[in-house]
């Protein structure tokens, strides 16, 4: 009687296992990397706000110049009409000058209707 609950365990075990996402078919969860800062450059028909995109390169060129930094940001390009997602650790500069940057960024792209601003998440279209 005891093989029989140990076995009758194990199988409802093993079937509520199944069932967890990723376990079923062999592959692992992952988490991505968090990112201090992703900026989301998207279209809803048309392409990307390019204004706002050259505003905050313009923006990260003259940031790096005049704080004498090279920030590290990856960017990753998706959709079929210029969409991009600009990735940033900022782990070069200080939590306070994060804050700051952030903020400029934000105020910097305020206008724009088609930019995503998200902070401590993970860059969704890396590869």
């Amino acid at each position: 009687m005891k093989h029989i609950t140990y076995l009758v365990l194990n199988i409802a075990l093993f079937l509520s296992l199944m069932t967890l996402p990723g376990f079923a078919n062999g592959q692992t969860q992952t988490t991505a990397p968090t990112q201090r800062l992703v900026v989301s450059f998207y279209s809803i028909c048309c392409g990307i706000d390019q204004r706002a995109k050259e505003n905050l390169d313009a923006f990260l060129k003259g940031y790096e110049k005049a704080k004498k930094k090279k920030l590290a940001k990856a960017e990753a390009h998706w959709g079929r009409e210029g969409e991009i997602d600009y990735c940033m650790k900022l782990s070069e500069i200080s939590r306070r000058e994060q804050k700051k940057f952030i903020s400029k960024v934000r105020l910097l792209l305020k206008s724009s209707k088609l930019v995503h601003i998200n902070e401590n998440a993970a860059c969704q279209n890396a590869q």
